[in-house]
């Protein structure tokens, strides 16, 4: 069964270097050896896939934070934002959102849209090196992250339920300007893997079934059917609860879903995922059969469990998910900590042990 820690194969910023730092040393032969590599890459573009957009960007540190200050011009009136990224760390907050007030994503949109053609030189280059060591893997916000990651979480929840027209509207418009570029981009090589961002954030309690129908449905299904269409595969990345919308997920066509997070965290169990989507046949899914389960022992597991419960975790998800195939063995997410404790080094090395030990086919044990 495949193993993926979510590891960068090189420096990657949202997370740490994990080739350079000493904690992590010990860790990498096993990790090159025996698990198995997306190599996760950004196609580099400009905000909203416009030539015309213009941030002025001011950075200094500040109390062992890095502090990001942003200015969007717009033709009507600039829109500032902030960052804050740990100098010691991988995590980071955003302190300050461009859109305070739902006339701000007018404003987004009234910056011009002038085309941008995807740059693929690096991506090619990165595929050149892996070669056969694993499947290249580009990121693709979806349209609405783009609306969601211009403000406030809570704000994005409200403008959900009451103004949900303008939202509509702003997603349709990144939409249609992602479709262009993402069609170029397969057209010159990119994929074969896309790693999809966006569900998430319509899932309960922030968002609803309806308001994913809404804002993510007509929009997802048809950027995975063009992905479909060049011969690529798409990872849905969805943290949180998925319960209420697990299968319109799956419906749209994800070919996996990364990660399943089980209760307390979540609210699905890898067990049920196995069943309702794991085990679907082309007859009931029209757009492709079942989905690949990327599942998933929460990243602090790895500094709160003992090794043998570590084990013990990871033989019972594989036993909830991975007969008949169609499950990764996988952290939920991937490296933030620039120093681990030796607790979590045991804990990862028992994760890859016992995913390869209990992870082999055809899984005679169960």
């Amino acid at each position: 069964m495949p193993i993926w820690m979510l590891y960068p194969r090189e420096r990657y910023g949202s997370y740490v270097d994990v080739h350079t730092l000493p904690s992590y040393r010990p860790l990498m032969p096993y990790i090159w050896q025996d698990t198995d590599w997306f190599d996760r890459r950004d196609i580099a573009t400009p905000p909203f896939f416009t030539k015309a957009a213009r941030v002025d960007v001011h950075t200094n540190t500040c109390g062992g934070w890095t502090v990001t200050r942003q200015t969007l011009h717009t033709p009507h009136g600039d829109l500032t934002a902030e960052h804050r990224q740990d100098t010691e760390n991988a995590a980071g907050a955003t302190t300050e959102h461009f859109c305070k007030d739902i006339a701000d994503l007018e404003k987004v949109l009234a910056i011009p849209y002038e085309p941008v053609d995807p740059d693929l030189s690096s991506f090619h280059s990165a595929a050149r090196k892996l070669g056969d060591a694993g499947l290249m893997m580009a990121n693709l916000t979806m349209p609405i992250g783009v609306a969601y990651g211009l403000t406030h979480p809570e704000t994005f929840a409200i403008w959900t339920l009451t103004e949900r027209e303008t939202l509509v509207r702003f997603t349709r418009a990144m939409f249609e300007r992602t479709y262009r570029f993402l069609e170029q981009a397969l057209e010159e090589g990119a994929g074969p893997v896309f790693f999809t961002i966006g569900s998430e954030f319509l899932a309960p309690p922030m968002g609803s079934p309806v308001a994913f129908d809404a804002l993510v449905a007509p929009f997802d299904g048809p950027l995975i059917d063009l992905i479909h269409r060049f011969g690529g595969k798409v990872i849905v990345h969805h943290h949180g609860n998925i319960n209420a919308i697990l299968e319109r997920i799956a419906d749209l066509g994800a070919d996996a879903i990364q990660p399943i997070e089980e209760p307390p965290v979540g609210d699905c169990t890898m067990a049920d995922a196995k069943r309702r989507i794991g085990s679907r046949t082309k007859a009931a899914r029209p757009s492709g059969g079942a989905v690949c389960i990327v599942g998933s022992v929460q990243y602090d597991d790895f500094a709160r469990l003992t090794p043998d419960a570590m084990e013990d975790l990871v033989k019972r998800q594989i036993s909830d998910a991975a007969l008949g195939g169609g499950m990764i063995l996988a952290p939920t997410a991937g490296p933030y900590a620039a120093h681990l404790t030796q607790r979590q080094q045991q804990n990862i090395l028992r994760f890859i042990q016992a995913g390869r030990t209990w992870g082999r086919y055809p899984l005679s044990w169960l």
